[in-house]
């Protein structure tokens, strides 16, 4: 029997894609929803005729190629059994009322609320299909309903977020608009205020996109692999390179590193913050990076030690929360993201990060990665 709900979406939207593939990925769904997407009209025709089985479709409102009306009629004719949802354009919601009744059983606004609600009725339709009954054990309701707080917490910060990217890009183009055709009309005063609106703007574009990335990262299973620290140090140390010949920086290792199984582009990106961020709090002496490695017991122990500005000691738990920077980094480029995302990385793993610092000192950054045993020697020995 097939347990799996397939839902095909007809958008042109790559976001709006991103941010329903996400929500139907989340542990609530059960892990048996199929997203397939068409964005154009081949794609469309060559989906609507195949011989793939479409619980729902979800159509955009919004089509380059074909009105929302042609779409829906087609989808009708050719998928009678297929439950159609329609995303629509919140400013023009009142041209659909009439759409309901024909062929079309709902209509969702292309929001955060929408997104979400679309995502819980397929997850609805999906455990109906897989289990049609309405007993359900008292102590699997309790639970869910612990859960259910913080998963609609999830939902709504990565579809709010994805919400955003429209006005977002829009006061951005306005903003470069007003710079290119008037800043001799701005004056001195003016165009300063445009610079720092501008500067605002892409920095909280940074924000934005640091948030959807986190976000995505929340329930995200690692793809496990051997990975070899030591060459993984290296790759991203030649990333840095141009940056480190010209603030006479070096990085070390200061003995091999194990090999161990982890998502490698994930813990690449914990590297790339680490030791970015290292560059980024500098002192003024040459920088110097050490990085090293422990076993202690059924985990290994990976430290990124830095001689630079150091952290106050009232903010070394601070610095892992969202947005959240110590010392005197306000005064620096960033988003406050890195060591978020870099907690949320290795929690995924069953690992945990921290900090030991001085102001003047330096810190060292230090993660474990759990291994079995039997794992943790047949990959290192």
């Amino acid at each position: 029997m097939n347990t799996e709900t397939h839902v095909l979406f007809v958008s042109a939207s790559a976001a709006d894609e991103l941010v329903l593939t996400t929500l139907l990925a989340r542990p609530e769904t059960g892990g048996g929803v199929r997203l397939s997407a068409a964005s154009t009209a081949q794609a469309f025709f060559e989906a609507i005729y195949s011989e793939n089985s479409y619980q729902v479709i979800v159509v955009d409102d919004r089509q380059d190629w074909s009105d929302w009306k042609s779409v829906v009629a087609t989808c009708t004719k050719n998928r009678p059994n297929a439950l159609l949802a329609l995303l629509v354009t919140p400013e023009r919601s009142e041209q659909h009322d009439a759409v309901l009744g024909e062929g079309v059983a709902v209509v969702y606004p292309r929001n955060s609320a929408g997104m979400i609600a679309l995502s819980r009725l397929v997850a609805k339709l999906g455990t109906q299909e897989r289990d049609f009954s309405l007993r359900q054990d008292g102590r699997l309701a309790e639970t869910n309903g612990d859960n259910a707080g913080d998963d609609d917490r999830k939902n709504l910060v990565y579809a709010v977020s994805h919400d955003l990217q429209d006005p977002l890009q829009l006061a951005r183009r306005y903003a470069d608009m007003l710079n290119d055709d008037f800043q001799s009309e701005l004056g001195e005063s003016g165009g300063k205020l445009l610079g720092h609106l501008q500067f605002n703007l892409t920095r909280t574009q940074e924000m934005l996109d640091e948030l959807l990335d986190y976000s995505r990262l929340q329930n995200a299973r690692p793809d496990k692999q051997p990975v070899d620290f030591n060459e993984l140090l290296d790759e991203v140390t030649g990333l840095f390179k141009l940056t480190l010949d010209e603030i006479g920086g070096s990085i070390t290792r200061q003995h091999s590193l194990p090999t161990l199984m982890v998502d490698r582009r994930q813990f690449q990106r914990v590297f790339q913050n680490l030791i970015g961020n290292a560059i980024k709090f500098r002192s003024e002496r040459p920088l110097h990076i050490t990085v090293r490695s422990q076993r202690v017991r059924n985990e290994w122990r990976i430290g990124v030690k830095d001689n630079g500005l150091g952290i106050p000691e009232e903010d070394a738990k601070r610095v892992f929360g969202m947005f959240e920077r110590a010392g005197a980094a306000d005064s620096l480029p960033g988003t406050g993201m890195g060591l978020a995302i870099c907690k949320r990385i290795i929690q995924n793993h069953g690992g945990k990060i921290w900090v030991r610092s001085s102001v003047g000192s330096g810190s060292v950054f230090i993660f474990s990665v759990p291994q079995p045993d039997d794992a943790g020697e047949s990959l290192t020995g």
